[in-house]
């Protein structure tokens, strides 16, 4: 009888005193967050974070052209491309037992909120965050530019006088809040001054129906 209730007494204590085990919540990934592919052979950055046909997805940076399925923090898996090209990256985050989608940027220095994407006009101010190199502000100088470079050309871009640091990560361009555009590149240098591109994130949005992320 004593063996009897000792292990109903067991039974008792793993049924109802043992807690659950937590599980890690999803992990915040946005603007800023490094992607790549299976083993790192390619690398972009996700400058904004945007929803449609009920998945969140990143819209990032040139260099993953080519990829099918990218990752992110310590090899986990984010999910599907849905576009690779020479001017930027779109990828589906299918994997929300691992990542959370946010509507904000890391700037390196603390987290900015998207609010939406307003374009800025010629003339207007506009600014690149580089969590790496700092942030650089300059003038949207011309719309609708065209730019051949060895892998071909990519048109629709927009021209700003921000400047491009050397070793820098580029992950976005923004006026205020408002969303402007993925890094595409330039020439130059902060110390001598130069010319960068980005392509408008809202040609992104319509191109794939997507709505972005906002805070």
């Amino acid at each position: 009888m004593r063996r009897l209730l000792t292990t109903l007494t067991v039974l008792a204590a793993c049924l109802f005193g043992v807690p659950a085990i937590a599980h890690a919540a999803p992990a915040p990934i946005g603007g800023g967050s490094i992607l790549f592919t299976a083993g790192g052979a390619s690398r972009c950055t996700a400058a904004f974070a945007a929803t449609g046909g009920g998945f969140g997805h990143l819209v990032a940076g040139r260099g993953c052209a080519g990829a099918t399925t990218l990752y992110s923090g310590n090899n986990v898996l984010v999910g599907p491309v849905v576009a690779a090209t020479e001017a930027y990256t779109v990828v589906k985050v299918t994997n929300t037992a691992a990542w959370t989608l946010v509507p904000w940027i890391n700037t390196g220095s603390g987290k900015l909120t998207i609010t939406g994407s307003t374009a800025t006009p010629v003339g207007g101010s506009v600014c690149l965050i580089d969590p790496r190199a700092g942030t650089h502000c300059g003038a949207v100088t011309a719309l609708n530019q065209t730019i051949s470079f060895p892998g071909g050309v990519v048109t629709g871009l927009t021209r700003t006088s921000v400047c491009l640091e050397p070793g820098g990560t580029p992950v976005a361009f923004v006026t205020g809040s408002q969303a402007q555009g993925v890094p595409f590149g330039g020439s130059g240098s902060c110390s001598s001054g130069g010319v960068s591109y980005f392509t408008p994130v809202n040609r992104i949005l319509a191109t794939y129906r997507l709505t972005l992320l906002t805070g």
